[in-house]
C-alpha cells in the first residue's frame, strides 16, 4: 500500500495490455514528489494532474503511467504541441517555468508538469557500486559503451572514468 498525501488519490494499477507491471520492489520503494524534485534517473509510476479532481471528494486523480520510465528531467519554459500538453493546457501560458521529466517516453508525450505537480516515483537506486550521489547533466558519460549499459540497466549513467568494481558473489 502506498502511502499519499492528504489531497491526492490514486486507483490500483491496470492490469490490461495498454499497461506495462511494476516491479515490486519499484511499489516498494514508490513515494510523492514534486515534479522539482524528481531526480535523474528516478523511476516514474504516475502523475496527479491539477486538472483531474475527483468529483466526490475533491482529491486529485493520479494517472498511472502506461510504461514505467528513468526520469531525466529538464526545466521548460514552454510546452511542446503534444496531445498531453495541449489537455493539460500548458500551452496558454507558456511562459511559466515547467519541468520535463523525460521527452518522448514510450507513450509518446514529454511529461511537461508544472514544477508544483505531484508524480508518484521510485527513487533511483544503484548496487553496482558506482557513485550515487546526483550530478549536473554535463557531469556524466553519456557516450561509452560501459555507460550507457549502465545507463540501460539502472537509469542513470556513469560518471566519466568511472568504473565499475565488480561485487563478489
Amino acid at each position: 500500500m502506498i502511502n499519499l498525501p492528504d489531497g491526492l488519490t490514486l486507483s490500483p494499477r491496470p492490469t490490461t495490455a495498454d499497461h506495462d507491471p511494476v516491479q515490486d520492489d519499484e511499489w516498494a520503494r514508490a513515494v510523492t514528489v514534486l515534479a522539482r524534485d524528481v531526480r535523474l534517473g528516478d523511476t516514474v509510476l504516475a502523475t496527479f494532474p491539477t486538472r483531474l479532481r475527483s468529483p466526490a471528494t475533491g482529491a486529485h486523480v493520479g494517472l498511472h503511467t502506461p510504461s514505467p520510465y528513468w526520469a531525466d528531467p529538464e526545466p521548460a519554459l514552454t510546452p511542446c504541441h503534444c496531445t498531453a500538453c495541449q489537455i493539460d493546457g500548458l500551452g496558454v501560458d507558456g511562459g511559466r517555468h515547467l519541468i520535463r521529466l523525460a521527452n518522448s517516453v514510450p507513450f509518446g508525450a514529454c511529461d511537461i508538469l508544472p514544477p508544483d505537480t505531484y508524480v508518484l516515483i521510485a527513487p533511483h537506486t544503484c548496487a553496482c557500486g558506482c557513485d550515487t550521489a546526483l550530478a549536473d547533466r554535463a557531469a556524466y558519460d553519456w557516450t561509452s559503451a560501459e555507460s550507457v549499459q549502465h545507463l540501460m540497466e539502472t537509469g542513470r549513467p556513469l560518471r566519466p572514468g568511472e568504473a565499475l568494481t565488480p561485487t563478489a558473489d
